[in-house]
């Protein structure tokens, strides 16, 4: 997802020009034509996305206080603007927002259905005015809090050999383990071989939607580490696995798998990762991703009785020319 470009302009002409779509919007004008496109697309803000496949552009979704999204007929019933959705609402909680409303006419079945995963609820029956139709028309008032939307999105990813999921209590022992074996915990910032199960704990509770966040990977069904990441700007990107896994190439798989669900989620403009010199495995690993060692300091691990050389490797979103 991107912002809207001048560019842009034939392809929401042409979508919003099908009346069967347009119909169940209720503020763009009709007919609609180049000089409105031309009007949105200066005007639009923050929250509001262009959804994207490649080049070819399939929709708009706007997530604000209040939420909205069409497709163009060619998109549809395919999946897309449920993620798109989860994309552009994500973004919207990232920015600390208590709840999201949306309305949608009676009859659009589609719409309904789409809110209803995306976790909002019916709040009232209200009138809307239809700008298209150029009447009021029944519709319903809905919202969404953010806790309802980690319910159905949190973050939970599937590779090839892994699974990428929020955290679970039953989680803990199996990453208590890994996390103070003495040759992981001296790779790491915050843990050591001493740190009991409730020392670790407070560490890993999140939901999964929204950093900081730990989430548990999982091979063959069993816990084989973790990733995250942290607040703040830039935040910090974090891992571990079961040296017991070593060799299968099984970090860079998770690594690459949450890099991508965060670069579609958040959109950030760089992230950072501290790695100690002689964890070379994780330099590697970091390189590969896209990261770049930028800044050689010493850090400090709770496993190590002195600093340790150590550099900041930093990955920033490549920029559209």
């Amino acid at each position: 997802m991107t912002r809207p470009r001048p560019e842009d302009t034939a392809a929401i002409v042409d979508a919003l020009s099908d009346w069967q779509l347009t119909r169940w919007l209720t503020a763009v004008p009709w007919p609609y034509g180049p000089a409105d496109a031309t009007a949105f697309i200066t005007e639009a803000g923050l929250g509001e996305y262009a959804v994207r496949q490649g080049d070819r552009l399939l929709g708009m979704v706007r997530a604000s206080s209040s939420f909205g999204i069409w497709m163009a007929p060619f998109a549809q019933r395919q999946g897309l603007a449920e993620r798109a959705s989860v994309m552009a609402l994500s973004r919207r909680f990232l920015q600390r927002s208590a709840d999201v409303e949306a309305n949608c006419l009676q009859g659009n079945t589609p719409s309904a259905a789409l809110l209803s995963r995306l976790g909002f609820r019916p709040r009232v029956e209200v009138m809307l005015w239809s700008q298209p139709q150029q009447r009021h028309l029944p519709g319903l008032s809905l919202g969404l809090t953010r806790a309802d939307f980690a319910r159905r999105h949190a973050i939970a990813l599937t590779t090839p050999r892994l699974v990428i999921e929020p955290f679970r209590p039953a989680d803990l022992p199996d990453l208590h383990r890994i996390a103070t074996l003495p040759e992981v915990a001296a790779k790491l910032l915050l843990f050591h071989p001493d740190m009991t199960p409730e020392d670790m704990a407070p560490l890993f509770q999140s939901d999964g939607l929204l950093p900081p966040m730990r989430l548990t990977v999982r091979h063959q069904g069993q816990v084989a580490g973790s990733i995250g990441m942290s607040a703040g700007d830039p935040p910090r990107v974090f891992y571990f696995l079961d040296p017991a896994l070593a060799g299968q190439g099984l970090g860079e798989e998770m690594g690459r798998a949450f890099l991508a669900e965060i670069v579609a989620r958040f959109d950030p403009p760089e992230l950072l990762a501290d790695v100690f010199l002689d964890n070379q495995p994780s330099r590697r690993l970091l390189k590969n991703l896209g990261f770049q060692r930028e800044e050689d300091r010493m850090l400090s691990s709770l496993a190590r009785s002195q600093p340790a050389p150590a550099a900041i490797y930093r990955w920033r979103r490549r920029v559209r020319a």
